[in-house]
């Protein structure tokens, strides 16, 4: 009876795997935009140092136990933060990419709670006296594509995201 029992729940174990693994995209993509009253040139050291996107950063909020390591030049290409804590988990931010004063690409590290490799860029584009920043994550990895078929991801991170863009606006607006 146990055996049956034991392979019943692997079976239906096996299903919601499939289900998830057919269901989930090949690539999770999470973006949100706000408009900062503020040049793209008063913008884009916050998302080119690391140390100031700390100012801002809504994943490394509320955690006692986080603590972060900077590495590499202090902004730019390869300029590079590891963070580890109970809430926050544990990874590497680097830059990878930059286009001054338009685009910051990130390649994400995690290595808790899952080990996973991301790419996620800032774009800044120029509006009426203003700078229209989209911060985006192409989710590539097996565990968050599979969550997303039971969870909304956009939601959570993508509110996660706002949080931080209405942080960053404010940041640059009591600084300009």
């Amino acid at each position: 009876m146990l055996i049956k029992f034991v392979l019943a729940l692997i079976a239906l174990v096996g299903v919601v795997f499939l289900y998830a693994y057919i269901r989930a995209p090949s690539v999770l993509k999470i973006s949100r935009t706000i408009q900062i009253p503020a040049p793209a040139e008063a913008v884009f050291p916050y998302l080119n140092t690391p140390k100031l996107m700390q100012e801002w950063n809504p994943f490394t909020e509320g955690d006692p136990s986080l603590q972060i390591v900077y590495s590499g030049p202090a902004e730019g290409i390869e300029a590079s933060y590891q963070w580890e804590g109970k809430k926050a988990g544990a990874g590497k931010a680097t830059i990878v990419e930059v286009d001054p004063n338009r685009r910051v690409a990130m390649r994400l590290d995690f290595v808790r709670p899952f080990r996973a490799t991301n790419f996620g860029d800032y774009v800044l584009t120029p509006k009426e006296g203003s700078t229209e920043v989209t911060w985006t994550i192409n989710e590539t990895s097996s565990v968050p594509r599979l969550l997303s078929t039971f969870i909304n991801l956009d939601q959570k991170i993508g509110g996660e995201f706002e949080k931080g863009l209405l942080k960053l606006k404010g940041i640059v607006a009591s600084n300009t």
